[in-house]
């Protein structure tokens, strides 16, 4: 067996370092294929980030240490880059996130997932980390169907625990289905009453059931995720639905605060109605109806609406706004006086907070689009707002040019209406006329400050712009570093075993020539012959 190990030695070290290769090639494959997943699966993935308190890391994409779009990434792949890469499809926020686990959100520069129930996972920053907050609270824009994800049309599905039924790509709440037989009832988060007892059982028209395809989808096993249940709050707000916002809309119509139709969704219309009734009641204007204003809403004494109920004409007038969120003039409401109030505080708007949307209004707009590096139209879009209503809009440095009259003024006034002589010499005359100039240069001086101040924060603007422009570049160049990691690993790691195979083979190789060579020079070597002398 030696003897044949030796003679077939590089056969044998050719072969392996062969199997080597191959085998790191299908490691390396399989690290840098896209993984895929399932809605609910990436609901669950985001809830246990928020309960394990996973950390916030920029670039970060691994369990425990991600970043906005790393936390979708570390469950199902796919892309990194933009809402075009990660969509297969996309809708707004404003008309309503669809029940589905496991949504991607996005706003401008940031990334989240819809867990259900009008709540949302998002890894923040370095002081939040991961966060588990209601839609509404954030300026969530898009809702999105992530890429690598696959979501359920029909059927059962298991989240979190419990168990939801989809019809046509939502999960049904607030109804019963009869399924495979058995009536199943569904509360206002879609949570099944009873744990289904056929999980490919799907209800049809008639109530009956049929088989789910099996190459779609197949029985889920039991869960054994360590995520724990999301909390679970009697609280309602915008996004929420069911029964109890059904209950909500009518009490808040029978005390005249609402005149829209009875929906069972929590929207704007019915925060805009229950704000009314908190402003009535004494309470804090939020819009969110807590456990105990619910006791006050429903008692004999809560309030009722002591002006003419004008909901319709304020859906009417309340905005001009298109779907886009755009202001111009003639729009009024609570958030045409935010915006006035955001102006104020920032230099722009001198006026009453009147809540419309007037010619002032409009100027003060524009004078902010101007020295925030914005095209001055006057129409607060969503960029304009956004940038508002951020830490990075700049103020106004320009004070209004006023001329406040002042005592010495009054008693100038005075003098000249009094005066009535004409100056004695030119010596008079020439020191008038020289302070007369000076004023006049100040003037241009103050005027040409205030263009200076202006065209210098629009270039800080623009110098900002660029720079998270570099940072973008920056960090898309590093989430590329990041993504080829493994791949480079992967390949020093062949290059160092085909380096010590080849060193192996070389000194065998050496060792083998000097032993065949000792051998030949031992057999050519002649015997000596006694030399005999006679």
């Amino acid at each position: 067996m030696k003897l044949f190990v030796k003679r077939n030695l590089k056969k044998i070290l050719t072969i392996s370092l062969a199997l080597i290769i191959l085998a790191s090639v299908c490691v390396a494959g399989m690290m840098t294929s896209n993984a895929s997943g399932s809605g609910a699966g990436l609901a669950e993935w985001a809830l246990g980030a928020y309960n394990n308190h996973w950390r916030y890391v920029w670039g970060g994409s691994s369990p425990g240490a991600v970043d906005c779009s790393g936390l979708i990434y570390s469950y199902c792949g796919g892309a990194r880059t933009d809402l075009e890469q990660y969509a297969t499809e996309i809708g707004y926020v404003s008309s309503g996130v669809p029940r589905i686990h496991g949504l991607g959100l996005h706003q401008p520069g940031h990334y989240g997932v819809y867990v259900g129930d009008g709540m949302a996972v998002d890894a923040r920053g370095d002081e939040y980390g991961v966060c588990y907050e209601s839609v509404a609270t954030k300026s969530w824009v898009e809702w999105f169907k992530v890429g690598a994800c696959n979501y359920i049309t029909n059927g059962w599905e298991q989240f979190n625990g419990s168990y939801y039924y989809y019809e046509n790509g939502e999960y049904v709440v607030s109804t019963s289905r009869e399924i495979g037989g058995v009536t199943y009832h569904f509360n206002g988060s879609g949570v099944s009453d009873k744990t289904p007892a056929d999980m490919n059982a799907v209800a049809n028209s008639s109530g009956g059931a049929v088989k789910k395809s099996t190459s779609s989808s197949s029985k889920p096993a039991k869960s054994t995720s360590t995520t724990q249940s999301a909390p679970q709050s009697k609280t309602l707000k915008v996004g929420s639905q069911g029964s109890k916002v059904t209950k909500l809309q009518e009490r808040l119509a029978e005390l005249g605060f609402y005149s829209g139709e009875i929906t069972g969704y929590f929207g704007e219309m019915t925060e805009k109605a229950y704000k009314k009734f908190q402003k009535a009641a004494g309470l804090t204007q939020d819009g969110i109806a807590g456990e105990d204003e619910q006791n006050t809403l429903y008692s004999d004494e809560a309030p009722t609406a002591v002006t003419e109920d004008n909901d319709k004409s304020d859906k009417e007038n309340e905005t001009k706004t298109d779907k886009s969120g755009k202001y111009s003039v003639g729009s009024q409401g609570d958030k045409v006086s935010a915006i006035q109030q955001k102006l104020t505080e920032l230099g722009y708007y001198n006026a009453e907070v009147t809540g419309y949307f007037g010619e002032v209004t409009e100027q003060a707009v524009k004078d902010f689009q101007t020295v925030n590096g914005l095209e001055a139209t006057g129409i607060l879009d969503n960029d304009t707002y956004e940038l508002l209503m951020s830490e990075n809009a700049i103020a106004n440095t320009v004070e209004e040019e006023t001329e406040p009259e002042t005592e010495d003024s009054a008693e100038d006034e005075q003098y000249e209406e009094e005066a009535d002589y004409e100056p004695e010499t030119e010596a008079v005359t020439e020191p008038v006329q020289q302070a007369e100039k000076v004023d006049s240069i100040t003037d241009i001086a103050e005027d040409n400050l205030a263009v200076a101040q202006k065209v210098v924060v629009k270039s800080n603007r623009l110098t900002k712009n660029a720079l998270k422009s570099y940072d973008n570049d920056t960090a898309d160049v590093a989430k590329s570093v990041q993504k080829n990691a493994g791949f480079i690993v992967w390949l020093l790691v062949v290059l160092a075993i085909a380096a010590v195979v080849t060193g192996v083979m070389f000194i065998m190789s050496k060792r083998n020539a000097a032993y065949s060579g000792a051998r030949v020079k031992g057999a050519k070597k002649k015997p000596e012959v006694p030399v005999r002398y006679w």
